[in-house]
């Protein structure tokens, strides 16, 4: 069993230092974005410092985020703003409001054509 933490631009705010936390931790998932407008200021300090400590990491969207918005759009601007991630940590969506399969289906889809 591997156990991981959840990280974003919350507990950076509440001041977390993250090299003090990942030794109790296999692994870290790190918010990137959110909607089509939300880029988390914390993501790149955050994978830099699971990458430095030898930790699997993933990098996460969060779905919807606020308010409705079509998932291509939002799969564009996931893949946009984390193209270098891609092909070196996990890919994550972060679905919490009720859109629906087909919705996640089609953010996926998009996600997966736009990088392979």
């Amino acid at each position: 069993m591997l156990h991981g933490i959840d990280v974003s631009n919350h507990q950076g705010d509440n001041g977390i230092v993250l090299e003090n936390v990942l030794p109790y931790y296999d692994f870290c998932i790190v918010k990137a974005t959110g909607g089509n407008y939300f880029v988390d200021a914390y993501c790149d300090g955050f994978i830099e410092k699971c990458k430095s400590a030898g930790k699997l990491w993933g990098f996460y969207h969060f779905a919807n985020d606020g308010y409705y918005c079509e998932p291509e759009i939002e799969a564009e601007f996931f893949v946009n703003n984390c193209r270098n991630y891609f092909g070196q940590g996990i890919p994550i969506l972060d679905w919490e409001v009720d859109v629906g399969c087909e919705w996640v289906n089609r953010f996926v889809d998009r996600v997966w054509e736009l990088t392979g």
